[in-house]
């Protein structure tokens, strides 16, 4: 592709970009009302929605993350519901439970996506004082509703954030699975514990996510623990490059990272998970991005025809702007 060509590529995907509605990765037109409704100020909204799947672990875990993102700088006011006479036992914990999730969602809004040693020092310790707090709501979450993962997958968040020690973190995860060991939130942040940049290691990682594809049931969307675990090492690293000055080690490392074993590997998960349920549109964006980094264009463009306008920042967002818009343009994906 000459100059003109690729100017020509990144005007379009950029223009494409205006399109996105990014993470809203999901077919939940439900969700989709709520989370206005609740960036609006209408937090009965969101108590309705997470009311409706309590029986779900999935749904539930989705719609209770999606709701907090929408109601960053509302935590007083959900904290102010656990005074309403008419809540029973079942709706304080779903308070409990979105009041633990938004003070997540408002830490790392203060702390924002960068890496720990480009943090200040006082953005630091608001980011730690305000997940400090998430704590006692999602404890209070699991004592009321002692059946339910949801508030333990939250608590691996928060024990992640806090950097506490291995042991805690294995905790939370081991609570976690007693309840749902299918629950995919559940792995995709025992992954990320995992990872390096979280003061794990890439072979943990890897390890863990090749474990979970080879137990995985037929049909799982756990397979794609996979292209997360790729994702997050091609991160990693390409970051590493880049901060030493290595330009050519970096270009090396993204063109020639999927080794035939390894796109036989993902190639073998794809066919042996399955992208349905209330994940689908996400195992679709994951295998998306690792078939066209891959070079698997057909398999690639099969997937994010699926996500359509719907990407998710995970994986997306560790490729610079519009990274997604610009997958499209190349495959030739209409949304």
């Amino acid at each position: 592709m000459g100059l003109f060509g690729r100017r020509k590529a990144k005007a379009e995907a950029a223009a494409l970009a205006e399109h996105l509605v990014l993470d809203r990765c999901w077919d939940d037109f439900a969700l989709d009302v709520g989370v206005d409704a609740v960036t609006d100020g209408h937090r009965k909204a969101g108590l309705a929605l997470l009311g409706e799947c309590r029986d779900d672990h999935e749904a539930r875990t989705q719609r209770v993350r999606a709701l907090a993102d929408a109601a960053i700088g509302q935590s007083t006011e959900i904290r102010e519901l656990l005074t309403t006479d008419e809540l029973d036992q079942p709706q304080a914990a779903d308070v409990l439970l979105w009041l633990g999730s938004t003070l997540i969602a408002e830490a790392w809004e203060i702390r924002g996506g960068r890496w720990a040693r480009t943090v200040g020092e006082e953005r630091q310790k608001l980011f730690f004082s305000r997940l400090r707090e998430a704590r006692d709501p999602l404890m209070a979450s699991a004592r009321l509703a002692p059946e339910d993962a949801t508030p333990w997958v939250e608590l691996q968040r928060y024990a992640r954030g806090m950097r506490l020690d291995q042991p805690q973190r294995d905790f939370v995860w081991l609570e976690a699975m007693q309840r749902c060991p299918t629950s995919y939130p559940a792995h995709v942040g025992r992954l990320q514990t995992l990872a390096l940049k979280w003061g794990g290691s890439h072979e943990e990682m890897l390890s863990f996510a090749r474990d979970t594809v080879a137990k995985a049931a037929p049909g799982s969307p756990l397979v794609a623990m996979l292209p997360i675990a790729h994702a997050e090492y091609l991160l990693n690293e390409g970051d590493r490059f880049i901060a030493e000055g290595s330009a050519w080690a970096y270009v090396k490392l993204n063109a020639r990272y999927f080794t035939p074993r390894l796109r036989a590997e993902l190639a073998e998960a794809d066919a042996k998970g399955s992208a349905s349920g209330v994940f689908a549109k996400e195992v679709h964006n994951l295998f998306g991005w690792a078939m066209l980094e891959s070079g698997d264009l057909d398999r690639a463009r099969w997937h994010l025809a699926k996500v359509g306008n719907r990407p998710s920042s995970l994986p997306w967002s560790y490729s610079g702007e519009h990274a997604y818009a610009r997958a499209l343009v190349r495959l030739g994906v209409t949304i």
